[in-house]
């Protein structure tokens, strides 16, 4: 993949502020975004940020997407539940707070389901861009000189004139007087006012949606995406400013510390079920998917052996409980 830094129009207003990797990953799902609206599909599953030796992996949102397909072959399914925002700030300061609500479900072939767990997931985002910087090389803003450099336009007789077409006519004051500037011979570098972000909206509820969603997909099938997308060349690799890196915990390929997690019960015994597992079973208790038979099984099971057992290997107990069934079912009517 090429590489690709912050541009002109993405430069921040203080430019002593310090460079972040993620705040990079998040602009590059902003601009995938805008090409999703302009009917554009990204393939771009997973973004790596290099320095040297160390580099920071992160999904995109299509990354995040994936994950979600590959967790549908396994009985899993994600889904989206509710979307707030709301507006702070004044002005051009102003900031949406967007917070979504997710779910995931485990499902049966029969169309059953039952509720495992559910998060919500938040993003700030800015319903104005960050002011953008005016010199030779910045782009125009014009459809009809689109991508062309003011450079490029003070080359050319028909760029002169439109250069001086905008320095009377132009909508923003800034760049009427950049424009006249210009064409008076000088070589100035300033700043264009804030830009109003068309696509606010869409970004923040995308954005905490990704990020609603990414809490709720296991380890174990990000680690998957993330290999499979590197093996297979879906990946957007930029090479980081030097140093920024230093003092970032989270880089690869050091192994993240499994900190050994406790968790309380909530009743005496050898067995005694922690509070997930009994959440779990009482989610179950009100399902269709089971018989009285089969759910009286279940809990006895939880109170002998469920302990030391994750929420996958309850989950495969019981579809192996629903297989019998079926066996047996077919067997009566063969008989």
């Amino acid at each position: 993949m090429s590489e690709v830094m912050p541009n002109a129009e993405e430069a921040a207003a203080q430019p002593a502020a310090p460079w972040d990797p993620f705040q990079l990953m998040d602009r590059m799902d902003e601009e995938a975004l805008r090409k999703e609206l302009e009917g554009v599909a990204s393939t771009e599953l997973v973004y790596v940020v290099k320095e040297g030796g160390q580099e920071i992996v992160g999904l995109s949102k299509t990354g995040v997407d994936e994950c979600c397909m590959a967790l549908v072959s396994q009985g899993q399914v994600i889904r989206e539940e509710d979307l707030h925002h709301e507006i702070i700030g004044e002005g051009e300061v102003r900031e949406a707070l967007f917070k979504v609500k997710a779910a995931r479900f485990a499902v049966s072939p029969a169309g059953q389901e039952v509720r495992l767990d559910q998060v919500i997931g938040v993003k700030r985002q800015p319903l104005y861009f960050e002011p953008a910087q005016l010199d030779l090389d910045a782009r125009v803003p014009s459809k009809k000189y689109k991508g062309k450099t003011y450079r490029e336009l003070l080359a050319i007789v028909e760029g002169r004139e439109y250069l001086a077409w905008m320095a009377e006519n132009f909508n923003e004051p800034e760049i009427r007087d950049f424009a006249r500037r210009l064409l008076a011979g000088e070589e100035i570098v300033t700043q264009r006012g804030r830009q109003l972000n068309p696509h606010w909206y869409e970004a923040g509820a995308m954005k905490a949606a990704r990020n609603a969603r990414f809490r709720l997909i296991p380890g174990n099938v990000r680690a998957q995406i993330i290999a499979t997308a590197r093996q297979s060349g879906n990946t957007r690799v930029i090479e980081a400013q030097a140093g920024a890196l230093r003092g970032v915990a989270k880089a690869t390929p050091v192994a993240e510390r499994q900190e050994p997690r406790t968790e309380t019960v909530s009743r005496a015994g050898p067995y005694a079920p922690t509070e997930k597992q009994v959440a779990f079973y009482q989610r179950l208790a009100d399902s269709p998917v089971f018989t009285d038979d089969e759910r009286r099984r279940a809990f006895d099971w939880l109170a002998t052996k469920a302990t030391r057992q994750t929420i996958k290997d309850q989950i495969d107990w019981l579809k192996r409980q629903v297989e019998t069934r079926k066996t047996g079912r077919s067997e009566e009517s063969a008989a």
